[in-house]
């Protein structure tokens, strides 16, 4: 039986925000020497090694601001349809590797936030409070994978622009705009409890620590 080698990797640049697709052939990763690709503004977007059973790979992170270093399974980036690469410290999707078929429909998926993340400038600041941050951006993710998060126009595909204090979920169909301040536990307070996200249809809305604070009259 013959197999496909040809891949796609898909992965958002964290200097300048763009998202790359990159085609190669798993015996590209064959040599001792590590396989680099790069963005179309020079970044190093990802550099991979094989290491017996393993794929050792180097890449950046948009929510940290670092690098991570992670071990991915030979036999998964063969076999399978697709291996979604993970920050360690968020769990939120920083790159997939897969049939070619496969990634687009991730990218596709109501649930990918990844794809639609906007507004890289906010990549060059230090946001406020880092800890607090991850954990708004892994709860975002949470209910766009349970279909949780949406605008009340019908639409499900959300776009996200990161500031240094806060998050912008935006309808692209209609304006809706939810801000979620990140900046202190009191907003991630503010979260506790949601089982659904709905944007209302044009109209600005905001999740904070005041806001909790006047709901349950604290």
């Amino acid at each position: 039986m013959l197999i496909d080698t040809r891949r796609v990797l898909a992965v958002r640049c964290p200097r300048c925000g763009r998202l790359e697709l990159r085609e190669f052939f798993v015996f590209e990763l064959q040599g001792t020497e590590p396989t680099i690709i790069r963005c179309q503004c020079g970044y190093s977007l990802i550099d991979i090694v094989r290491r017996s059973r393993l794929y050792r790979i180097r890449i950046g992170c948009i929510v940290c601001e670092t690098v991570h270093e992670l071990l991915l399974d030979a036999k998964g980036v063969l076999h399978d349809d697709a291996v979604i690469i993970y920050c360690p410290e968020s769990d939120v999707d920083l790159g997939v590797i897969g049939h070619a078929h496969r990634v687009e429909e991730l990218l596709a998926a109501e649930g990918d936030m990844l794809a639609n993340v906007v507004g890289p400038g906010a990549m060059d600041s230090e946001f406020v409070n880092i800890a607090i941050m991850r954990e708004v951006l892994k709860r975002l993710q949470i209910w766009a994978d349970e279909g949780q998060l949406y605008c009340s126009c019908g639409n499900y595909h959300m776009e996200l622009e990161l500031f240094p204090e806060k998050v912008e979920v935006v309808c692209p169909q209609c304006g809706g705009t939810l801000v979620i301040y990140a900046e202190r536990d009191e907003d991630l307070s503010a979260m506790e409890g949601l089982r659904e996200v709905v944007l209302k249809r044009g109209a600005f809305t905001c999740i904070d620590s005041a806001d909790f604070r006047y709901r349950h009259r604290i």
